[in-house]
C-alpha cells in the first residue's frame, strides 16, 4: 500500500522553507514526516503530510512546483539491526532515497522505490507491516 509524498522544488534561499510551513499550518495541514535535500541553487522538500492532495493544491496556488510521488512506508520495531534486516530483503530493487517517520511506539522508513509494488510484495511476504496512508498522514511527529 503506497503512501502519497508530497515533493517541493524550491529556490535554496532564506525564508523559503518557512513559507512552505506557512502555507501547510495555513491550510491545517499537519506534517509527519520530512527531508530536505539541496544544491547550491534548489532544494526538494519532501514531505508526509495529513492531507496529501490539499497541500498540493495549497502549494501550487502559492507558487510552489511541487507533486505527489508514491513512497513505501516500512514499520520497523526500535530493535538493533532492524532496519540492516529490511535492506536486506530489498537487496535487488534499486532504493532512489529513504527517511525515517518515527513515533515513540515504532519508526518506519519511507522509502522511494522505482518498483514500489514488487518491494511491498517482498517486504509483506517476509512479515513487515506497511502503514496505511491514514497511520503515515497523522502520525503526529511534527507539527507545521
Amino acid at each position: 500500500m503506497a503512501v502519497k509524498q508530497v515533493s517541493v522544488f524550491m529556490e535554496n534561499r532564506e525564508g523559503r522553507l518557512e513559507e512552505v510551513t506557512k502555507t501547510l499550518k495555513d491550510e491545517g495541514i499537519n506534517i509527519t514526516s520530512l527531508s530536505l535535500a539541496e544544491t547550491s541553487d534548489y532544494g526538494i522538500l519532501r514531505l508526509i503530510v495529513s492531507d496529501p492532495e490539499r497541500a498540493l493544491t495549497a502549494l501550487k496556488a502559492a507558487d510552489f512546483s511541487s507533486r505527489i510521488t508514491k513512497v513505501v512506508a516500512v514499520k520497523l520495531s526500535h530493535e538493533t539491526g532492524s532496519f540492516h534486516k529490511m535492506l536486506s530483503e530489498l537487496k535487488n530493487i534499486n532504493i532512489e532515497y529513504m527517511y525515517v517517520l518515527s513515533t515513540s511506539e515504532y519508526a518506519s522508513m519511507i522509502v522511494k522505490i522505482a518498483d514500489y509494488e514488487k518491494a511491498e510484495k517482498i517486504l509483506t511476504d517476509k512479515g513487515y507491516t506497511l502503514l496505511s496512508e491514514g497511520e503515515a498522514y497523522n502520525a503526529n511527529v511534527v507539527q507545521a
